[in-house]
């Protein structure tokens, strides 16, 4: 049901709630306590201020920064685009390929259904943030969830030394000490809504940070997971996630080479069309992760490559001399969230696990298995003026 609410209402939300937590602790609580203007609360409070001003600064950058656009007419090396027919049984495809938005899809982009489009280096779609968490903004998104932490458990510290305060004056019969009714109210909204957020956000910045060590995005978390399973199974060869490149070196790509300046807003380094790889890796690896199941690469009545098939037999009862050419097809492995939500199944063993989750993260995980039915239709590769025929084929089921 959130799903439809639109993004700017969270958009709206997230900052109230950040300027409610905020300003609201400082106004009715901390500065009333401190005399207002005075050393202690200029010592105390300036770090807060700098600290709320880098979450909306980087909440800003994280809502406005395209994630990352796949390049007009962007094409993967033409040595890649061959056939791979011979390497199926290993669950080798060829180039991944978009067909809703008619593209071939850069490693580890994917589609996003809300946003309608593909998107470079896809972590997820937020709607806390009205947008979606890729290639180009991913800093950003960790570096707001990162200080938003920071800044709520400062608040909390101070509202903890607050009621210590509080509490050891009513022990010595101070009682002029006690704050209003006011104070109090807001004392609790700050103390539980500070709380929650630092639970939610804290859980997510955990994995995030977890993420960002292996150099891998939320989609490709879940992949790793199906691509071992296969190798425990004895479907595929062992393979080698290709983009973990060290600890170090996975968080510099993200966050600059510089650590004193990791939590400084920056541009993320690359083009997110191409990444840096394991040393010895194949490299035609990082255009066709994850490796699919050999299973679902061959032929049953229910996928794509039989009913091209049927087709051509329709063509050749048709036409017996017509010349029939195999194209080079290629699949789209699916996405973390697609727009073709109809021409997926799950199978039973994902049924429970993928269905639409709504995380703490607030992001829309709705995960496929990759889809079969990427033919493109037998008319757009007939002419007429010509009998010659052309079929795709597909390295997919």
């Amino acid at each position: 049901m959130l799903e439809y609410i639109p993004g700017k209402v969270f958009v709206i939300g997230v900052i109230l709630l950040i300027g409610f937590i905020s300003y609201s602790s400082q106004l009715f609580i901390f500065l009333p306590a401190y005399e207002w203007w005075t050393m202690e609360s200029a010592i105390k409070l300036i770090p807060l201020n700098m600290l709320i001003l880098m979450v909306f600064y980087n909440y800003y950058l994280a809502v406005t920064t395209d994630p990352g656009k796949i390049p007009i007419a962007w094409e993967p090396p033409s040595s890649l685009i061959a056939p791979l027919k011979e390497m199926a049984s290993e669950g080798v495809t060829g180039p991944r390929f978009c067909k809703t938005c008619h593209v071939y899809k850069p490693p580890r982009s994917h589609h996003c259904r809300y946003c309608g489009r593909c998107v470079l280096k896809m972590d997820h779609h937020c709607p806390w943030i009205n947008n979606c968490v890729g290639h180009d903004n991913y800093g950003h998104f960790v570096r707001f969830i990162i200080y938003a932490d920071i800044a709520v458990a400062y608040v909390l510290v101070l509202l903890v030394a607050r009621v210590r305060v509080i509490m050891s004056a009513v022990q010595r019969f101070q009682f002029d000490a006690e704050p209003d009714t006011t104070a109090v109210i807001v004392m609790v909204l700050n103390f539980v809504l500070a709380f929650i957020v630092l639970f939610c956000v804290g859980i997510l910045a955990i994995y995030q940070l977890y993420c960002l060590t292996k150099n891998q995005t939320n989609i490709e978390a879940w992949e790793r997971g199906k691509v071992e399973s296969l190798v425990k199974r004895g479907k595929i060869p062992p393979v080698r996630y290709p983009f973990d490149i060290g600890i170090y070196e996975n968080i510099c790509y993200v966050l600059g080479p510089n650590p004193l300046l990791w939590l400084w807003p920056k541009k993320i380094q690359g083009d997110g069309l191409t990444f840096p790889v394991i040393a010895g890796t194949d490299a035609r690896l990082p255009f066709y992760w994850p490796p699919r199941d050999p299973d679902d690469l061959r032929p049953s009545i229910f996928s794509s490559k039989y009913k091209r098939q049927q087709e051509i037999q329709q063509i050749l009862r048709q036409d017996p001399n017509a010349e029939i050419e195999e194209s080079d097809g290629y699949y789209d492995s699916g996405s973390f969230v697609t727009d073709s939500e109809n021409e997926y199944s799950l199978d039973e063993e994902e049924q429970g696990l993928n269905n639409n989750i709504y995380n703490l993260s607030g992001a829309y995980y709705r995960e496929y298995p990759s889809t079969d039915d990427d033919t493109i239709p037998l008319a757009s590769f007939t002419t007429s003026t010509t009998s010659r025929k052309k079929i795709p084929s597909s390295k997919q089921d």
